[in-house]
């Protein structure tokens, strides 16, 4: 679990954290992150601060992914029914997709909801043989969903949001290994966050499914024992997979007992028959791959409105929009000030500067509610002594302008 360090005492009373605690919505407000407009309701505008939030946690899945195989690709949002129909959307998820058209058919086309058909193009492009599999594919895919307005709530749920969309290829003899390098992959990324447990649940065959039974069952069998592999005890949630095939659902509890769904793997036999898709297998016959449909956060915006909210904007140092902050005592330190700034963002941080007439005391409680874990304090005293006085927290250190760059990389790193 995580614990924010201003509820931890809360922990053994959930009710009294809870009222303790902010929304995302205020926390965004108050950090400056992002909001929403009457004009798009569901969306989401991101503000500089939020933005390089959101790219901080983008470009952390994004490392993670390559370095395991996975090659990053890109997608239209807006593709022809027809391929709706093939994948089975149309008929089971219609009624969450958004319509529209060309000059030519009002209504022949469909926001996607998800990247998995349009990743199955990519794949059908080629032949492949049963040497290059498994084939990784991912995607940052904008993706849109016809929520109801009375559902919409800020960024953990949306009608256009980031799915952190990734999709393996591979035979059927290799999907319990994949099963159990996904679930490495979840804890590995959920403990940098700070969450050490995992609440693991297998959906089974719902009422309303594609395929065969027995396919179902071996499906369910591969994901069970992919878990036990890795000594993952789980729930089984009958009658709840997606429509073309079983899923585990990964969830993180609060230190407020809430409990958050975040990652997902799906074991899917359906859509390869349904677009006809095949390798050649080591005697030279075509064969099917089954896919496995996976996000580590699900969505990105909703993983970054749920890490507001049980951070309560005391942020990881390492994906922080504004790790740094300066506070001059007096016009005698802006220029000092100046190339303090001009040296940290050179190390790719961003920082911000109050060059204000207002006090010391002032600016740090500015800082403070920014949530700005090092704030620099430099006076005429660090001018003629080449230091800064950074304060993290409630404890202030004298540091060396020269060894400054070092100690803030190495606040960065991840947990």
């Amino acid at each position: 679990m995580l614990y924010p360090p201003a509820f931890r005492s809360e922990f053994h009373k959930p009710e009294e954290g809870k009222k303790l605690m902010k929304s995302h919505r205020e926390i965004a407000e108050q950090l400056d992150l992002f909001h929403s407009e009457q004009q798009g309701p569901g969306m989401i505008f991101w503000h500089p601060n939020g933005w390089r939030l959101f790219q901080s946690i983008q470009d952390h899945i994004r490392n993670l992914y390559q370095s395991h195989g996975f090659q990053e690709v890109r997608t239209p949002q807006f593709l022809k029914k027809d391929l709706w129909q093939t994948s089975g959307h149309l008929s089971m998820f219609g009624e969450n997709m958004f319509f529209g058209g060309d000059q030519e058919n009002e209504l022949d086309y469909a926001l996607k909801p998800m990247s998995c058909p349009a990743h199955i193009l990519l794949f059908k492009r080629g032949v492949h043989s049963y040497r290059d599999l498994p084939v990784k594919l991912f995607e940052f895919g904008l993706v849109h969903r016809n929520e109801s307005s009375g559902s919409l709530n800020g960024c953990l749920r949306l009608r256009q949001f980031t799915q952190d969309d990734a999709h393996v290829f591979c035979a059927w003899s290799q999907a319990k290994d994949e099963v159990g390098q996904f679930l490495k992959r979840a804890q590995l990324v959920y403990s940098q966050y700070g969450y050490q447990q995992l609440s693991v649940k297998i959906s089974t065959r719902p009422e309303a499914a594609l395929g065969h039974g027995a396919l179902w069952q071996q499906a369910e069998q591969i994901l069970m024992e992919g878990c036990q592999a890795q000594s993952l005890d789980y729930e089984l949630q009958v009658g709840e997979g997606a429509f073309y095939g079983p899923k585990i659902e990964l969830a993180l509890t609060d230190n407020v007992g809430r409990e958050w769904q975040c990652g997902t793997i799906q074991l899917d036999f359906n859509l390869p028959e349904r677009f006809d898709i095949a390798y050649a297998n080591a005697e030279g016959e075509r064969e099917r791959p089954v896919i496995l449909h996976q996000a580590m956060y699900g969505s990105i915006e909703r993983w970054l409105g749920m890490l507001l909210e049980v951070t309560q904007g005391a942020l990881p140092e390492w994906i922080h929009p504004v790790p740094v902050a300066v506070a001059t005592v007096g016009e005698i330190a802006d220029e000092y000030a100046g190339s303090l700034v001009a040296l940290i963002e050179s190390a790719g941080l961003h920082v911000i500067a109050d060059h204000s007439h207002n006090s010391v005391a002032r600016k740090i409680k500015r800082f403070h509610k920014m949530k700005i874990p090092n704030i620099l304090i430099v006076g005429e005293k660090e001018i003629e002594t080449a230091q800064v006085a950074l304060r993290r927290g409630k404890k202030v250190t004298a540091i060396e302008t020269s060894k400054l760059v070092e100690a803030l990389l190495a606040f960065q790193k991840t947990a």
